[in-house]
């Protein structure tokens, strides 16, 4: 969801006394309702009733709702840290970045396009710390871009694609199917999250080896 011109330049009229709200009290009841009504539910109007304020009040704040997504994804996309060159191998700093931005889109899975839209437009710190993670380990240019694409299109289709519910038992099944399925039941989101990753920095490692 692109953030609009508008939303950022634009500045409601206000009058009186600014109401003693913090930025953390407004993005803290903006997820407490997308997680517990929906995106769909959140409005500035829902948001001043979740404060507890009266209907202007947030608009000291934010211009309006998509002014306040920004603020929420911003937010949210700061917990991200990016660990130092010191702090380990390119595959371990790698991996602690991609389960840090999993986490957080776990944690707040309502508003994971929303994530990604800030992190490719206004807010491209972890982009550029993941290539840099990249660039350290020694690819080349065309490969931190392609590397950066895969990763970001990995984490993007795990909200786009609900296994568990795919793999319905047929009523008919061949011999592959017959002995697959049934273990579907014991592994978890985990296991498939694990195993992307696992896969992706291995195929880097190879392709990077194949250069040295």
């Amino acid at each position: 969801m692109p953030r609009s011109e508008a939303s950022s330049t634009s500045t409601p009229a206000k009058r009186g006394k600014p109401p003693n709200l913090t930025e953390k009290e407004i993005v803290d009841a903006a997820l407490e309702i997308i997680r517990s009504e929906g995106l769909e539910a959140l409005s500035m109007r829902r948001l001043s009733r979740e404060l507890g304020r009266s209907a202007m009040a947030p608009y000291w704040y934010v211009a309006d709702k998509q002014q306040l997504l920004d603020l929420v994804a911003g937010e949210v996309l700061s917990e991200v840290s990016l660990p130092s060159a010191e702090s380990g191998s390119w595959e371990d700093r790698l991996r602690a970045v991609v389960e840090a931005i999993d986490a957080r889109l776990r944690q707040h899975p309502g508003i994971a396009e929303i994530l990604f839209a800030r992190m490719q437009s206004t807010d491209r710190r972890l982009i550029r710390g993941i290539m840099g993670i990249l660039l350290d380990a020694g690819f080349s240019d065309t490969d931190v871009l392609l590397g950066y694409a895969m990763i970001h299109t990995y984490l993007f289709g795990r909200y786009q694609v609900v296994m568990r519910a795919e793999w319905e038992e047929p009523e008919e099944m061949d011999e592959t199917l017959a002995r697959l399925l049934p273990l579907i039941p014991g592994l978890g989101g985990r296991d498939f999250f694990r195993f992307g990753v696992d896969t992706i920095i291995d195929g880097l490692r190879v392709r990077l080896a194949r250069k040295g």
